[in-house]
């Protein structure tokens, strides 16, 4: 049942639009000659935003010793690509937070799967000493985001795809492209192209499940593509799909990650689950 491309995309343009203050965020936040007094301005327009935010920032994933209790010092205390993830988090909460049938995630699922997947992929970030950091953050935060869309396809051949992924001996992932035609993934490119998000989130959100297919941004996408599976082990919000698309090792070679990396990452986002607040 090959889908067509232009069904896709009217699928894609049906979906609410992100919010105008977080693409001014993100827009702002490319431009060096930006001041931390324009984005508190911008993001204390929308007081959605700034809630959460400061919310965000205040969790024990940041860690900071005091509380945060005002946008300008969010901003300063954290830096520009630290606000644009916590303002895309914002943004993509009411789409993340809805149930996803196809994929059987409930409701909230997708937005905690994609959360523990945006802390995995800075904390590999910090441990391998890359440079992605924030911006990891927020492509690990938008990874999945291709299943708001395509779910309804795979909610028509669900049944199909479980039986034959042990036969065909391919990853869910590769099922999706053989059975559907695209796999979320590549739909999660399309959309945030839609979205006019740089090129470096939409290749690694197009690529995560085939990081060294990437042209340009091969590294993050591998990036990407572990924590991901990192998030998938620990068993909390992810889909059918989650111990069926495993961590590949042209991935972990790119990036020259031994398996006890991989044990302290996970070590570490199991005491972030310990404050109640994380997926508020």
């Amino acid at each position: 049942m090959p889908v067509k491309l232009e069904h896709i995309l009217k699928r894609i343009q049906a979906l609410p639009p992100l919010p105008t203050s977080a693409m001014r965020v993100i827009a702002l936040t490319k431009n060096p000659q930006t001041s931390a007094r324009e984005l508190e301005h911008v993001i204390g327009q929308d007081p959605a935003l700034a809630a959460g935010m400061l919310r965000q920032a205040n969790s024990a994933y940041y860690g900071y010793a005091r509380r945060i209790s005002s946008l300008q010092e969010a901003i300063v205390v954290l830096g520009f690509q630290a606000t644009q993830g916590l303002a895309m988090a914002s943004a993509v909460a009411p789409f993340l937070k809805t149930q996803i049938v196809g994929y059987e995630i409930e409701h909230d699922g997708l937005w905690k799967h994609s959360m523990l997947t945006a802390m995995a992929a800075k904390s590999l970030c910090r441990k391998l000493k890359l440079p992605y950091g924030d911006v990891a953050f927020t492509a690990g935060l938008l990874h999945d985001i291709g299943k708001l869309v395509i779910s309804i396809y795979v909610q028509e051949v669900g049944s199909y795809l479980l039986e034959k992924v042990t036969d065909a001996k391919l990853s869910y992932v590769e099922l999706e492209e053989k059975v559907i035609g695209f796999n979320h993934a590549t739909v999660g490119g399309f959309l945030a192209k839609g979205w006019n998000l740089p090129n470096d989130l939409v290749e690694s959100i197009s690529y995560h499940h085939a990081p060294t297919s990437s042209q340009n941004h091969a590294e993050l996408a591998s990036v990407i593509h572990v924590a991901n599976g990192l998030a998938s082990l620990l068993g909390i919000g992810g889909g059918v799909d989650s111990f069926l698309n495993p961590i590949k090792q042209e991935a972990l070679d790119l990036l020259s990650i031994k398996e006890s990396n991989l044990e302290l990452i996970i070590s570490d986002l199991g005491e972030f689950l310990l404050d109640p607040t994380i997926f508020s």
